[in-house]
């Protein structure tokens, strides 16, 4: 009896693992510091979640580059509690916060989300299938 209450008393909560819990998938369904190229009329288009934040206007906002060639487009964004996402701005062009400009709602309408003149069609599972610039329009 004392040996069994021994092993017992040896196991404790702290000794067990813990379970580092798993972030959801965000809506553009790639992680951040993923890559995936598209193919169009100018080129290879590469899509690049952003492996960091920035502080806009009082919160931190993810970003997704646009590499096309030597060009580069970057939209920042923040998706709230709900699912809503918001665009914060966009690289050398506009900020939430700056110049009385305020976030504006990307409605998610017919698996396409509008970054001002960029569109981003994703799949039934939330990866992006497809991209339209003023350059013309990407598939993978």
């Amino acid at each position: 009896m004392a040996l069994l209450l021994s092993l017992v008393g040896c196991s404790s909560p702290s000794d067990a693992p813990v379970a580092e819990p798993i972030a959801p998938r965000s809506w553009l369904g790639l992680d951040p510091g993923d890559a995936r190229a598209f193919h169009g009329p100018a080129g290879e288009l590469v899509l690049i979640p952003v492996d960091e934040t920035y502080a806009i206007d009082g919160v931190n906002a993810s970003a997704v580059t646009w590499e096309l060639g030597d060009d580069y487009t970057t939209d920042y964004y923040v998706e709230d509690a709900d699912g809503t996402v918001w665009w914060y701005g966009r690289r050398g062009s506009w900020r939430a916060g700056r110049h009385g400009e305020t976030p504006r709602e990307l409605p998610i309408v017919d698996h396409r989300i509008r970054f001002g003149d960029r569109v981003i069609t994703l799949s039934d599972d939330g990866g992006p299938v497809q991209l339209e610039t003023p350059e013309g329009v990407f598939t993978p």
